[in-house]
């Protein structure tokens, strides 16, 4: 009885050798290309205002921010991992909490100052995938 449907099931069957999932070479996932990432008009500009404020207004100005990064250059990278809109508030939300105090942020030594750590990149964008 079973080498009767074995038989049939021969003379059925897809002639040829048959991988269900295809061959191991339809497994291997392509070279992942470099992905552009495009740059609205709103960010090209909030760099740019960025940028002045970091080279013109800064060094007159002198360092007064009490984090690390400065509150332009965490600004300047939540914008470009987040989108405008997003890393605009961020900075914003972290020039309000600008001040003196020591609260709930890990310290670090620069230049002899005791200054507050508080990256915009602690966590992966999930703007962009990588």
């Amino acid at each position: 009885m079973l080498f009767n449907f074995l038989f049939l099931a021969s003379l059925l069957a897809y002639p040829g050798y048959f991988e269900p999932w295809g061959t191991d070479a339809s497994l291997q996932k392509p070279p992942r290309l470099e992905e552009k990432k495009e740059i609205s008009l709103a960010e090209k500009i909030a760099d740019l205002c960025i940028q002045f404020h970091q080279e013109v207004i800064s060094p007159v100005d002198g360092p007064r921010s009490h984090y690390r990064p400065s509150s332009s250059q965490y600004m300047q990278q939540a914008i470009h991992n987040y989108g405008f809109l997003r890393g605009f508030i961020m900075g914003c939300d972290r020039l309000l909490r600008e001040n003196d105090e020591e609260w709930i942020y890990p310290t670090v030594l620069f230049e002899g100052r005791t200054l507050k750590y508080d990256p915009a990149c602690m966590h992966k964008s999930k703007r962009f995938k990588q």
